[in-house]
């Protein structure tokens, strides 16, 4: 997931941050014990329900154990996440969990923490450098190449063939996430000549998500899919739609294949409402807990997280494996597809986070 400025989705964002998660300390019970176990997480943003829900993930983890928990929100400014380490680092906790919002220019103060020998967790957007205890994500290329498989399956179904447009509002490429994602999508379409694939760049911005999809369906009135890397300003797209009368569902006349990345709460009620034909989801309660277990586990005992494959059947995906990644162990959680065949699964991140964990998505 990466970063989105859209008006009243940052305010939003921070609202629930503030009141569910709590922005400033929150002191566990062991807080107190000498050698107490403290686990701050440096959040990029909060302006996503993703981002949200994946800090509520390491906080839950922390509290569980009775640690100390604290929780940084960079608000996409690379220098105020720096920072944020750097004063993180000040209080000698026992290790960190980050979402970096730049790959590269977190290798410093990943750094800074090895030679400190605290113990650094990476979820989400893997670190380009640096020895990092655990890193837990996503294989965004995969979820590419799988996202438009599905939009190649459904021209086919609808033409006989291989044919017809295809709109990629791909985000910003400085993110490695969103990057990987375009990269994947590219490598399929590649393939297929009779289709006109359109890249178009959004920032991941919903905004402009909105402009290009307007100004591509003036263009090709006839568009037959739209692809977003992330759900949350993919919004945009739906308002586009929605304008322009192409807003119809599954089976109906003029309906847009529509196929994005992430599996938030609104994706899975497209789903189910019949609008949104597939999400390739990823999974960040998974995240935050796992890479806090595998910390607590072995990281502050001094061991290396061991090698093979990780099992939990409360996930949806159920099994991956931990490998050893350029900056140390890494779990790459597998990409899946979420359609209208398993969309009630109470697996689902979403699902887990809005009805058990009462977290409302706004």
């Amino acid at each position: 997931m990466t970063k989105a400025t859209q008006a009243g989705v940052s305010r939003r964002g921070l609202l629930v941050g503030g009141a569910v998660l709590g922005l400033g300390m929150v002191i566990g019970r062991g807080a107190l014990a000498q050698n107490r176990l403290s686990i701050p997480y440096s959040n990029k943003s909060l302006d996503y329900y993703f981002f949200v829900i994946q800090e509520a993930s390491v906080k839950r983890a922390v509290l569980a154990r009775s640690g100390e928990f604290q929780a940084t929100n960079a608000n996409f400014d690379n220098t105020r996440q720096l920072e944020q380490w750097q004063s993180l680092l000040l209080s000698r906790p026992s290790a960190i969990i980050s979402d970096p919002i730049d790959s590269q220019a977190i290798v410093s103060a990943i750094r800074r923490y090895n030679r400190e020998k605290i113990p650094v967790g990476i979820i989400d957007t893997p670190a380009d450098g640096g020895d990092v205890a655990i890193t837990v994500s996503f294989d965004n290329f995969q979820g590419g190449v799988m996202a438009a498989e599905e939009i190649v399956n459904r021209l086919i179904t609808r033409y006989g063939r291989p044919k017809g447009t295809v709109l990629n509002c791909y985000g910003a490429l400085a993110s490695v996430a969103w990057r990987l994602r375009k990269e994947g999508m590219d490598s399929v379409f590649a393939k297929y000549p009779g289709i006109t694939y359109l890249a178009r760049p959004t920032d991941g911005q919903l905004e402009k998500m909105l402009s290009v999809t307007l100004s591509t369906l003036s263009e090709y009135p006839d568009l037959d899919a739209v692809h977003a890397p992330s759900d949350s300003p993919s919004r945009g797209i739906v308002t586009a739609l929605q304008q322009k009368g192409r807003w119809k569902k599954i089976g109906e006349a003029g309906h847009v294949i529509f196929v994005n990345i992430d599996g938030e709460p609104i994706a899975l009620k497209w789903i189910q409402d019949g609008y949104m034909d597939a999400c390739i989801s990823q999974d960040p309660v998974a995240y935050g807990e796992i890479a806090v277990d595998m910390i607590v586990k072995h990281a502050l005992k001094g061991e290396a997280v061991p090698l093979g494959t990780y099992q939990d059947k409360k996930y949806f995906w159920e099994s991956g494996e931990i490998v050893q990644g350029k900056t140390g162990p890494t779990l790459i959680i597998p990409a899946f597809v979420i359609n209208r065949d398993n969309v009630q699964d109470p697996r689902h991140w979403a699902a887990v986070a809005e009805k058990t964990w009462g977290i409302p998505y706004t």
